[in-house]
């Protein structure tokens, strides 16, 4: 009878430490990376002209410890990784007191290819047939004046053109990658054509997240999981409200690997 008690007795505290580990911080190493989207003269001067640089900043990180695929821990996961305070650090920011005042949201990640975009062009109502973007009014929208028809539908939620996609897709990683640079900063430059943001899209998209074939399928799919940090870009991790802040968390749980995207706004005036 004791040696049973002894043998349950031992895997209760098997269990608590398990429980306990899981509830850890986990520990994060940053990984010295040049990311590919903004390796050439060319990408730096349109990063500039679109007043992304020098607030963009983009980290990869290694995570130790196991991060299982199950949606409540990768949600854990990127928030951990969003309060991490190498991570904080690292960024510009002093991690937050609570981690109740830091949101995480998870977004869909499954687009493989840039046809996505092709909706855009559907009636020349934003892109044209032959890649012009269509200008617009001057309006502005929480500190940022707007001047052509692909921000204006992208920041304003009554465009006229804000059902070209559906709400599925709007919460696809690549869309926010968009938005991040599209939107640019308070003294973004626009484009006439819509290629360059195109390409910077695609670019910052491969470098954030992974692919793999499917051992059951044979096809290729994304095996990251996206986040996007405090969708209202209101939390501690910025140092100014404003919706335009943004921030994205992509884990790869195979190879357990962090990608960081952070963008605060800094208005004009």
């Amino acid at each position: 009878l004791h040696h049973r008690q002894n043998k349950f007795s031992m895997a209760s505290l098997t269990e608590d430490n398990a429980e306990v580990a899981s509830l850890a911080p986990p520990v994060l190493s940053i990984i010295p990376h040049d990311f590919s989207y903004a390796k050439s003269s060319k990408a730096k001067e349109l990063l500039q002209k679109w007043n992304l640089s020098p607030d963009l900043k983009t980290l990869r990180l290694r995570y130790e410890g196991r991060i299982r695929r199950d949606p409540e821990s990768l949600l854990a996961a990127a928030k951990a990784v969003a309060c991490d305070p190498v991570v904080c650090s690292a960024l510009g920011v002093s991690p937050p007191e609570d981690s109740a005042d830091v949101s995480v949201e998870a977004l869909s990640c499954t687009v493989l290819n840039m046809n996505f975009f092709d909706a855009l062009m559907e009636g020349d109502e934003v892109v044209t047939s032959t890649d012009m973007v269509r200008a617009c009014m001057d309006e502005t929208f929480d500190g940022l004046t707007i001047q052509d028809k692909l921000r204006e539908m992208l920041v304003n939620p009554d465009s006229e053109n804000c059902c070209i996609y559906t709400e599925a897709q709007k919460k696809e990683y690549i869309y926010h990658v968009l938005k991040l640079v599209v939107v640019g900063g308070a003294m973004c430059q626009s484009e006439e054509r819509f290629v360059e943001w195109k390409e910077m899209t695609k670019a910052l998209y491969k470098d954030t997240v992974s692919v793999v074939k499917s051992a059951k399928s044979g096809k290729i799919e994304v095996s990251s999981s996206a986040f996007h940090v405090d969708p209202w870009g209101s939390s501690p991790l910025f140092k100014k409200k404003s919706s335009h802040n943004k921030y994205y968390i992509t884990l790869n749980p195979d190879t357990n690997v962090v990608n960081v995207v952070y963008k605060p706004f800094v208005p004009f005036w």
